[in-house]
């Protein structure tokens, strides 16, 4: 999987999120799939997947323009091309024309064909490399897979192994769900401010205590996992 590490050139105003995965998907019978999966592999990888959908008072036009600039800020994206969504496929489209990285899944069970109304595929999409899957165990395989090859992932056990490699399994298993929650709290937008970090792990159900969590933070900086910016507003991004 080819993808940037860094910050990749897009509109002027946007940086890339090198943790961040675009998922454009059918958004009645799929989405469900996808969001159960989204949960599970949030408790193993660092990587934050970003669904799009409308809110009751949002338009269109606001609505493509927050698509546009999550597919513009995303080291790469997953679309579902089962049905024939027309949305998939212009987002597809807009990501193909802004070189964001991608790839296309879709399902081949035959329950979810007669279920839609459109063709298996829209012409836009047909002539695409496909990830075909058969039901929600083999989507939950792909999405896995993908997230062990993704270079944050790789980037972030590195980190994992050089630092804590002779703690106990305990330890281990501990201070990783720790730097997994620190990645997951800055979801959304690739920042948070740190105190907010700091106070939402704090009721976290571990116990983590200030300290705890304040050298975890300045260790993830250090190994260039986020960005900690001191200062009476600091606040801490995805790098």
């Amino acid at each position: 999987m080819a993808t940037t590490r860094k910050v990749r050139a897009v509109a002027a105003q946007y940086a890339v999120v090198p943790n961040q995965v675009f998922l454009g998907i059918p958004w009645k019978t799929i989405r469900p799939k996808y969001e159960s999966i989204v949960e599970s592999l949030k408790k193993t990888f660092p990587i934050s997947f970003v669904i799009v959908g409308r809110d009751q008072n949002q338009d269109a036009e606001d609505l493509l323009e927050v698509i546009k600039k999550r597919l513009q800020t995303s080291s790469y994206a997953i679309f579902d091309g089962t049905g024939g969504n027309a949305n998939v496929s212009l987002e597809f489209g807009f990501a193909e024309a802004n070189d964001v990285p991608r790839a296309l899944y879709l399902s081949v069970h035959g329950a979810t064909k007669k279920a839609t109304k459109e063709a298996p595929i829209i012409a836009d999409l047909a002539g695409k490399k496909q990830n075909r899957y058969t039901n929600v165990e083999a989507l939950e395989k792909l999405m896995r897979q993908f997230c062990q090859k993704h270079p944050y992932t790789k980037q972030f056990e590195n980190f994992l192994n050089s630092t804590f490699g002779r703690r106990s399994r305990g330890e281990k298993k501990r201070l990783r769900s720790l730097c997994l929650k620190i990645v997951h709290q800055l979801d959304g937008d690739g920042s948070s401010r740190r105190a907010d970090i700091v106070q939402n792990l704090q009721a976290d159900q571990s116990q983590y205590s200030r300290d705890e969590i304040d050298q975890m933070i300045s260790r993830m900086h250090a190994k260039g996992l986020i960005e900690s910016i001191q200062g009476p507003y600091s606040t801490v991004t995805v790098t």
